[in-house]
Parts: structure tokens; sequence; C-alpha cells
């Protein structure tokens, strides 16, 4: 018998926030059509990105977490725009992919964020990691400081 062996991937969660422009962008570990679970407990797509360039992510405080290019973050598209759009680009590991918050669209219930994903399919070997955020990695700030402009 020849056992394989398959490892958790590390990381922090990406949470958006409410500015346009922030972005995911690297290279695809792995990624499931329904390996993540949304606010309501229904299974969404999650995916694991190795960073190509820095990232940050948003808590419901606003407090906000910077990521390094090369650093390995989880994405779980449970947001019904990023779910339907993430698994109609179906990604697959050695792709590189860009998921970007284009805007807020208003909806009954309040706001819908709306996202645009660009996808290289294989690319990921020729990708170069960018230069590492000014932030120490993983250090929060509070939404709102004077620097609060997104690495992105």
């Amino acid at each position: 018998m020849q056992w394989e062996t398959v490892t958790s991937t590390p990381g922090g969660f990406i949470g958006w926030g409410n500015t346009e422009g922030q972005h995911v962008t690297g290279k695809v570990l792995d990624y499931s059509p329904d390996g993540g679970t949304d606010f309501n407990g229904n299974r969404c797509p999650q995916i694991s990105i190795e960073l190509t360039e820095p990232a940050a992510s948003f808590n419901k405080h606003g407090e906000r977490t910077d990521y390094a290019a090369g650093e390995t973050v989880t994405l779980t598209c449970g947001q019904k725009s990023l779910h339907q759009a993430m698994l109609r680009a179906a990604p697959a590991p050695g792709d590189l992919i860009k998921v970007v918050l284009t805007g807020l669209a208003k909806t009954q219930n309040g706001a819908a964020k709306v996202f645009e994903i660009k996808i290289a399919r294989g690319a990921a070997g020729s990708a170069a990691p960018a230069a590492p955020t000014q932030q120490p990695v993983g250090q929060q700030a509070s939404f709102g400081a004077a620097d609060d402009a997104p690495p992105f």
C-alpha cells in the first residue's frame, strides 16, 4: 500500500472590506467548489493562495491585517457574487488568480460586494513575488488611521 500525504494549508482567512480595489493575487495551491462554509452554514467554494502580491484582510470591526507576498491565505467564497464567479472560474493548482473587489451594489437588504476574477491557467511557474508590505506581517491596524490606504 502506498500512502498519499495531504497536509492542511496554513494561513489567514481573507475578509473583504468596503474599498474598491482590494484584491488577493497569487498562485492557486488548492481549490474546492464546496470546501468552505458561508455565513448560513451552507457549503461554498474555498481556495488557498500563495500570494504573489501583498494583500489586506479586514474583520467586521474594520481592523486590518496585512499579508506579504509569499504568505499563504485562504479565501472562503460565501458571498453570493463571489461564490458564483469562483464556480465559473474553476481554478486549479498552478493557476495564477486575482480576485478583486470592484464595488458595492445596492440591494433590498443593504449592499452586496461585487467581484471580478482574473485567471491565468497554469501560469504560476513564471510568477515572481512582488515586494513585501511595509507593515510587519500579520500585524493589525485600525481602519481609518492616517495610513488607512490598503496596500492594493
